[in-house]
């Protein structure tokens, strides 16, 4: 590189760089040219000069990108110097750089992470939230680095971070993050008991959050194993105590079956019924999905309206006279008129057939809007007022019908529907989730979904 180009990244020199462009205007080429090097932007970023390197990247933005002979990119050598102000100039500029990989897949989080510089973190994760994803090549996350390298603090931003992050899919993530192993097979959980001094303020940290307790590693140990085998650490009894109140077990325990013994079991009928709701879920596209839940909606409104305003009508109620009911066949005649009050003028037999269309067309409605709903917590939300709304619809059906025998089926058929409905989400829920393991177990475990984190 250029002995007057170094001196002018030394001394953050802009004039002098400009000099050297108009004096060889492909400087900076060739040092962009070469796949490692020491940029000026190294240079600079190493001596802290935040508007010269704010400048240089303005005019060359892959030296950004760019690793030096010790894979270190100007962004690490800013943060290994301690000049935090250039650190968070560089985010500004571009917040892709907070994921940028150096020597064995170090990124500016797990480096701020593994040093202890908690006021960065919270910085890195708002501008760039998916780096809290990625990985070293050791398969070690940030919490990880912060566990491994006695960072508390660090631990404790990091697991605040998922626990309050309110992106989408933030939940899954959070999971997926606090069990994530590393080549070892080891979660966060797992190494915090295996230190030599554990830290029993970290376990309970974690204990609070969405880790699985009972994950083993690549040795089938759990946590509570770890702690068995080491009881001659300190706090060795309060970390097993802990683990143990959080519901804790041991390996040999936990009964696991492989992805080769489940694929060769034989298909059940509740996995059959599983896996076609889940493929006919799949074949409907988003368009298709909204329009018929219009339509859904649209007969189960309709249903209902039939039932507050039923062809031909109702008997209305007839207010006592002033006049005095002289006679007692008067009298019956008004307690008869009073009795039918609300119920259905037509016919009974005519009256069978409507029901009988109307009420199951209004549960097949509704049994197709929570088909047709999303899955999640979502389709919780909209359960509850469906079946408020099946509710509203058999008291109506109570008021109008005039048959006692179609009373109990109108109590009845909706506790049917409700089994029904509740067996099938149960079914369904479990084994959709079986599914999806499996789909996740056929790809690389070692990566996460959606993009290289390595």
């Amino acid at each position: 590189m250029n002995n007057f180009l170094v001196a002018a990244a030394q001394d953050g020199d802009v004039d002098l760089l400009y000099k050297l462009i108009q004096m060889q205007p492909y400087v900076l080429e060739h040092t962009d040219f070469m796949p490692f090097v020491d940029t000026p932007l190294h240079v600079a970023a190493a001596a802290g000069h935040a508007s010269f390197c704010t400048e240089l990247i303005r005019l060359k933005p892959s030296f950004s990108w760019k690793l030096n002979q010790c894979g270190l990119s100007p962004m690490h050598l800013a943060l290994q110097k301690k000049h935090h102000r250039l650190v968070c100039r560089f985010v500004e500029i571009n917040k892709d750089l907070v994921r940028i990989k150096g020597r064995e897949g170090l990124t500016p989080l797990h480096l701020a992470t593994q040093t202890g510089t908690i006021d960065l973190l919270p910085k890195f994760l708002s501008a760039c939230p998916d780096s809290i994803e990625d990985v070293t090549v050791r398969s070690e996350t940030s919490l990880h680095i912060a566990v491994k390298y006695n960072q508390f603090q660090a631990l404790e931003v990091l697991v605040g971070w998922l626990q309050r992050n309110c992106q989408r899919h933030a939940q899954n993530r959070e999971r997926r993050i606090l069990n994530w192993r590393d080549e070892a097979g080891n979660t966060v959980l797992h190494l915090s008991v295996l230190k030599v001094f554990p830290q029993a303020c970290a376990v309970k940290l974690l204990l609070e959050s969405n880790i699985d307790i009972n994950a083993k590693n690549f040795e089938d140990l759990t946590a509570l194993d770890i702690v068995e085998i080491n009881q001659t650490e300190a706090h060795s009894a309060e970390i097993r105590d802990m683990l143990v109140r959080r519901g804790a077990l041991r390996g040999f325990s936990i009964a696991t079956t492989t992805l080769v013994e489940e694929l060769r079991a034989k298909i059940t009928f509740n996995e059959r019924i599983a896996i076609s709701v889940t493929r006919l879920r799949k074949r409907i596209s988003n368009d298709t999905r909204n329009a018929l839940l219009v339509v859904a909606i649209l007969f189960a409104t309709n249903t209902y309206e039939a039932v507050r305003s039923p062809p031909g009508g109702v008997y209305q109620a007839e207010g006592s006279s002033n006049n005095k009911i002289s006679t007692s066949f008067q009298h019956s005649e008004y307690a008869a008129m009073q009795e039918i009050a609300g119920k259905v003028v037509m016919k009974m037999q005519i009256f069978n057939w409507f029901w009988s269309f109307n009420t199951f067309s209004c549960y097949l409605s509704i049994l197709m809007i929570c088909f047709l709903m999303p899955r999640g917590r979502i389709s919780v939300f909209v359960t509850f007022p469906l079946s408020i709304f099946s509710g509203c619809y058999v008291f109506s059906m109570l008021v109008i019908s005039p048959s006692f025998r179609l009373n109990t089926a109108t109590v009845v058929l909706p506790c049917v529907f409700t089994l029904f409905y509740g067996w099938g989400s149960y079914v369904y829920i479990r084994l959709a989730k079986k599914l999806k393991m499996y789909a996740h177990k056929q790809k690389d475990t070692f990566k996460f979904v959606g993009g290289n984190r390595w």
